[in-house]
């Protein structure tokens, strides 16, 4: 059985206040579970993941960017490049108990041009959602209105049959009738 964390033991696990993890459980809409008495209770998943977003927002990323990431409360981190150039931008420098990051310029365009990826997925995917239900409406009408025109066709047909039949069975009658005169005489 995995652990179960209050959230003032993971938020020292995540090494945040505890109020940086109810902002961000708001902010970001994660699933965050309950207790009965209406407690948070924080699994050992739910600590990695904040620890993803506090990296996240260390990289320089902030809440918005962030939310484009998460996908139904997963997470999906940002690619790791292999080059260790590239992972060695951030320089952190140390002022007065407080980090200041340095982005170079090519990490900021991968990070934008990453994030318009994303979007255009997102965008693209739902257009094609949007699409697809949309061509199923007009298929359906299409079908509907094929069903129907062909059972009045049916309805046709069938309507010409019984009349054929009738005029055939009236001329056999009339036939007979003359048959039956000419017999009798």
């Amino acid at each position: 059985m995995s652990s179960v964390f209050l959230i003032s033991d993971a938020a020292k696990q995540v090494k945040v206040e505890a109020h940086v993890l109810r902002y961000w459980e708001e902010e970001l809409e994660l699933p965050i579970k309950r207790n009965e008495l209406g407690h948070r209770y924080y699994t050992e998943e739910d600590v990695k993941r904040f620890q993803e977003i506090k990296d996240m927002k260390e990289r320089g990323l902030q809440l918005k960017a962030i939310r484009m990431v998460l996908k139904n409360g997963s997470l999906n981190v940002l690619p790791e490049e292999d080059n260790p150039q590239e992972q060695e931008t951030l320089q952190v420098v140390e002022r007065q108990d407080t980090a200041v990051y340095e982005v170079s310029r090519e990490e900021k365009a991968r990070r934008l041009q990453w994030l318009l990826k994303q979007l255009f997925k997102e965008t693209l995917q739902e257009n094609n959602e949007e699409l697809c239900r949309g061509m199923k409406d007009v298929l359906l009408k299409e079908l509907d209105y094929q069903f129907r025109m062909q059972a009045e066709k049916e309805e046709e047909r069938d309507a010409e049959k019984v009349k054929r039949e009738e005029e055939h069975y009236k001329k056999i009658d009339e036939l007979l009738r003359k048959k039956r005169g000419r017999i009798k005489k």
